[in-house]
């Protein structure tokens, strides 16, 4: 799919489609609206049916559904199911929803801290598999091309993922810049600036953020190459992404970790200090040197 494709059916799902049904509903034809109403009266799961089941129920033809999916501001149909997919499954994922499900369950506390090491060391163990070691090698290349800018994108809750691996590369090469893509103005400032040999490196896990995707959409475009890490079900992103690291985000506490994103950036890391070997080391010497220098003044 071409990234401008993908970047309307984000900005439609921006709202919930519900809400977008709602609000557009006295605009709507005659035919339009027998479709809206067949859709809300057992939304969603009466939207997740092919173009000529909701044709069906709705009394329309399957032309007239492609037409409205369209009115509501998205190119396709499946960019349309795939809005109200992740609708779902921000619901599901949401913080609140997952401390509600592990208060549910039959309380363990004498054993708990040995769950959680045990899932977590299971989580860690796939980090092992053939797939992810590949995608690592090749992130630790691209993040090793002297020519390249290096910039680091995480969104709400990933941020943090992101500024960890900028502070740990800022020790081992320069230009590695971290970005706030919700920042006013930043957007299209960083974006005019980027070139086909940098490099953008997103932490975008679900649920996944519109303002994330639309970047990494619009710097693809530029031609950055791009890494993403994400959750096993995968962002949007990992659509145009060039190395994609999937990592596990659940574990037996109440809320997500980023633990093996970390564990994952590290290991990228330690694949970019070999490529870069005595390089790297001089670095790390000149920036310990600055350090002690005690002319430059240090901020407090």
């Amino acid at each position: 799919m071409a990234c401008g494709q993908r970047r309307t059916s984000i900005a439609a799902s921006a709202m919930t489609v519900r809400s977008l049904i709602d609000r557009h509903l006295s605009d709507f034809s005659a035919s339009d609206t027998r479709v809206a109403r067949s859709i809300l009266e057992k939304y969603p799961v009466s939207a997740l049916g092919g173009i000529e089941d909701i044709a069906h129920q709705s009394g329309v033809s399957p032309s007239t559904v492609t037409r409205f999916v369209k009115r509501l501001g998205f190119k396709r149909f499946a960019d349309f199911q795939r809005a109200i997919r992740l609708e779902v499954q921000d619901n599901e994922v949401s913080p609140l929803a997952l401390f509600r499900k592990h208060q549910s369950k039959p309380a363990r506390n004498s054993n708990a801290d040995r769950l959680l090491v045990g899932h977590m060391s299971e989580s860690l163990k796939r980090l092992l598999n053939a797939p992810t070691q590949r995608a690592l090698d090749k992130a630790a290349d691209l993040l090793g091309d002297a020519r390249a800018r290096i910039y680091l994108l995480g969104g709400r809750w990933s941020s943090a993922a992101a500024q960890y691996a900028a502070f740990q590369l800022t020790s081992l090469r320069g230009e590695i810049h971290v970005l706030a893509p919700q920042a006013s103005g930043l957007v299209e400032d960083r974006i005019a600036d980027f070139m086909k040999r940098d490099v953008l490196v997103a932490y975008d896990f679900r649920r996944y953020q519109p303002e994330t995707i639309a970047f990494c959409q619009a710097a693809k475009q530029r031609g950055v190459k791009l890494v993403l890490f994400t959750d096993l079900d995968l962002s949007p992103v990992a659509d145009i992404a060039d190395v994609v690291v999937p990592v596990t985000v659940e574990c037996t506490s109440p809320l997500e970790t980023l633990a093996v994103a970390i564990a994952a950036t590290d290991a990228m890391l330690a694949r970019l200090v070999r490529r870069l070997g005595t390089q790297a080391s001089r670095r790390m010497a000149m920036l310990e040197n600055l350090r002690r220098d005690a002319s430059i003044p240090k901020l407090s």
